[in-house]
Parts: structure tokens; C-alpha cells; sequence
């Protein structure tokens, strides 16, 4: 499989997806689409479809490690290539295992991960932005009224980063918005199935040459709905 496959994945993910390919030793390229865009699928749909248009002649498959994020992957284009993702909402079942572990932590949770605190998307850069623009007070009503229904903040720990030291940086959004934190493991078990060819119907969606990803295949992605993380 190596010599004809290649990875398409969010940055967001580029800590995770590394420990995978260490501990499974698999060399196979990856292509990274950059995590900027997944507050706005249109633009993550176009990056998407861009980094596949522009892969090497070589490959025949891509393996995308992307939820569906907002859509985002509806209307993707496959062209030459067999194209392999995950049946998965968003990216929190990427990293904690599944879309049934997802649902345990109902929908008033919001995700955290090392890689998501640093990429140019997430809600602590929001906050930062927020409170330069508007000042103290109405940056910060602004952004209770951003997360008003969510009711507990989970750092998800995927054995990639410090996990003291990230709780931390959320703590200081948590403490203005008298959110509490809570650390829950993480499970890589997903990437790992993605990368080893155990795709499952229940888990994976295949997409064969010269098809288009539809919003069918988006509502096909069992109950888990939650907030997108990247």
C-alpha cells in the first residue's frame, strides 16, 4: 500500500497522526491542509479539493484525516484517486476513539487539544482577539454569548503534549467564563484503523475514482453532531 497511497490531514491532527505512524512504523507521505479554515468549510472544501488535485500521478488512494467539519468534505471530488476518511462528524472521534465515546459527553461539551490551542482557529485565539478589539467587558460578553451552551470545557489527552501545561492556557478562558475543565483520555484507535486498512462500513467511508462525497454521506454519520474542534 505504500508505494500508491498517500495521507491528506489537518494540521490539527499532525501530533496525533505522528505518534500513530511512529508506533506503527508507516512511512506513508502526508500531504497537510492547513486548520485555518475550518470555521468556514467553503474555504476548507476548496484547500481539501486543491491538495488532492495537486497530488503526485503515483497515488491511487488517499487517506484523509478529516471529520466532516461543518460539511466541509461534501462535494469533495475523488477524480483518479480512491479516496478513505472517517465516518465521523467532526474531528473529536479522532481523537477519542469513536463517535459513540463523542455522544457520552452530549453536545454542551467543548474540546480541547494541544494542537487545537495552537492552530489560528481555535476559541482561545477568539477570545485574545476579542478582548483587543472590544476591551475587557464587551469582549468578554461577546464571548459568553459565543459559548453560553456549553457547560463544561474536556482537555482530551492524546499522549502528545503536556497536558499541565495546556490545562493551564484553558483554565485562563475557563476562569472568565466559570467553565470548569476536566482532563479525558484520548483514543488514537481511529487513525490507526485509517492508516492499517481496517476500514470498517460502520467506521469509514470509501469513495471510488471519479465520484463526488455527497451531503447523503454526510447524514449517514450516525448521532454524533458535536462541536468541531479544529
Amino acid at each position: 500500500m505504500e508505494n500508491d497511497t498517500c495521507i491528506v490531514a489537518c494540521e490539527t491532527l499532525k501530533d496525533e497522526l505522528n505518534l500513530v505512524m511512529k508506533n506503527m512504523d508507516c512511512a506513508l507521505p502526508v500531504v497537510w491542509v492547513d486548520s485555518s479554515n475550518h470555521s468556514r468549510p467553503d474555504k476548507l472544501r476548496l484547500s481539501m479539493q486543491e491538495a488532492l488535485d495537486n497530488l503526485s500521478p503515483q497515488y491511487n488512494t488517499a487517506l484523509l484525516l478529516f471529520g466532516f467539519c461543518g460539511n466541509a468534505m461534501v462535494g469533495i471530488q475523488s477524480g483518479r484517486f480512491t479516496l478513505v476518511l472517517p465516518k465521523a462528524a467532526d474531528c473529536i472521534p479522532l481523537f477519542i476513539g469513536s463517535r459513540e465515546e463523542r455522544d457520552s459527553y452530549g453536545n454542551d461539551t467543548y474540546f480541547f487539544t494541544g494542537g487545537y490551542l495552537d492552530s489560528t482557529d481555535g476559541i482561545t485565539k477568539d477570545a485574545v482577539r476579542l478582548l483587543e478589539r472590544y476591551g475587557e467587558k464587551r469582549g468578554l460578553s461577546i464571548l459568553k454569548q459565543m459559548l453560553c451552551h456549553y457547560r463544561s470545557f474536556a482537555l482530551i489527552d492524546t499522549g502528545t503534549y503536556n497536558v499541565a501545561d495546556v490545562r493551564s492556557r484553558v483554565e485562563k478562558i475557563a476562569l472568565l467564563l466559570d467553565i470548569p475543565v476536566k482532563i479525558i483520555p484520548g483514543n488514537l484507535r481511529l487513525i490507526a484503523a485509517l492508516l492499517s486498512g481496517n476500514w470498517n462500513d460502520n467506521e469509514f467511508l470509501i469513495v471510488e475514482p471519479g465520484k463526488t462525497i455527497s451531503l447523503e454521506d454526510s447524514l449517514n454519520l450516525g448521532k454524533a453532531q458535536g462541536v468541531d474542534i479544529t
